[in-house]
């Protein structure tokens, strides 16, 4: 049988077992010093341990440890479960794992958003608008963005990562790459505008007006699994401009004129008299420029 006899004698304790003495420094208040094989007791389930002085031997568990720097592989080369990091050598970044998605950090920006039907499902790779959110959770709702000039083109806020069931939460990209969709139907370059006829679909057409011009997104690689980048413009109407009111009722002919005391631009009618405070006629006739003669 072993007997092991613990003695504290002011800053160290002696283990004795069997005849044999070792010497170990006391336990300090940040830490437990060992000078033989072992870990201090306590921690939590996940805790690191981690040296925590100058003093050999001198280590502590923590959840929250701190490093100059964290180096990873560089060539690892493998896909990130959900929750974790990874370096994306091909990308040059590091790559988040989200689910069935990644995330590349410092080239992506994605929002996780709330389908705002409750039935049918958003296709990824669908363009998205603004359908409001959900409650006091923060959560943004979206749906197919409709692009035939009925909706104002602020409302459009991204394209879906992933598809999104209905009353189910997704990713929506708003600025980066989205892999994984169709993109055979269009060149390689192409830039892709928000398609009028079409709710959440795409055209490598410019639409007309009154259709709203939203381009989105191009295409990086044109095939079945392919590639878009994400970078939309919302455009602007005429009355979307900061110093300018045409708001209200406007009919055929109306132009845009300065009103001084309103210090805006607002339709008018174009039939509407002109008040001249006086108008000088020249009393001679000049010879026409183009003619280089007088006139008749």
């Amino acid at each position: 049988m072993t007997i092991v006899t613990v003695t504290e004698t002011q800053a160290t304790v002696s283990i004795t077992e069997q005849g044999a003495t070792t010497v170990v420094p006391t336990v300090s208040a940040t830490g437990v010093e060992v000078n033989q094989a072992g870990v201090p007791p306590g921690g939590n389930p996940k805790d690191l341990l981690v040296k925590s002085s100058g003093t050999d031997y001198h280590s502590e568990w923590t959840s929250t440890p701190e490093v100059n720097a964290l180096q990873f592989d560089l060539t690892a080369g493998v896909e990130p479960a959900n929750g974790q990091v990874v370096w994306n050598a091909d990308e040059g970044t590091l790559e988040l794992g989200k689910g069935n998605i990644s995330n590349y950090i410092g080239q992506e920006t994605m929002v996780l958003c709330r389908n705002a039907s409750n039935t049918v499902t958003i296709p990824k790779g669908t363009a998205v608008m603004f359908a409001g959110t959900l409650g006091a959770s923060g959560r943004i709702k979206v749906a197919p963005m409709v692009a035939d000039g009925s909706q104002p083109g602020y409302v459009f806020f991204g394209v879906t990562d992933q598809p999104i069931l209905g009353a189910s939460d997704g990713y929506v990209s708003v600025f980066g790459k989205i892999r994984g969709i169709n993109t055979s139907g269009y060149a390689e370059g192409a830039i892709l505008w928000c398609n009028p006829a079409v709710p959440g679909g795409f055209t490598a057409i410019e639409p007309q007006a009154p259709n709203l011009k939203l381009p989105v997104a191009a295409v990086i690689s044109s095939k079945n699994n392919g590639t878009i980048f994400v970078r939309w413009d919302t455009g602007r109407r005429l009355q979307d401009l900061h110093d300018v009111e045409a708001n209200g009722s406007k009919s055929d002919g109306d132009v845009i004129s300065w009103n001084a005391a309103a210090n805006r631009w607002e339709p008018t009618d174009r039939l509407t008299p002109v008040s001249y405070t006086h108008l000088t006629l020249p009393t001679t006739c000049t010879p026409c420029r183009c003619r280089g003669s007088a006139c008749d």
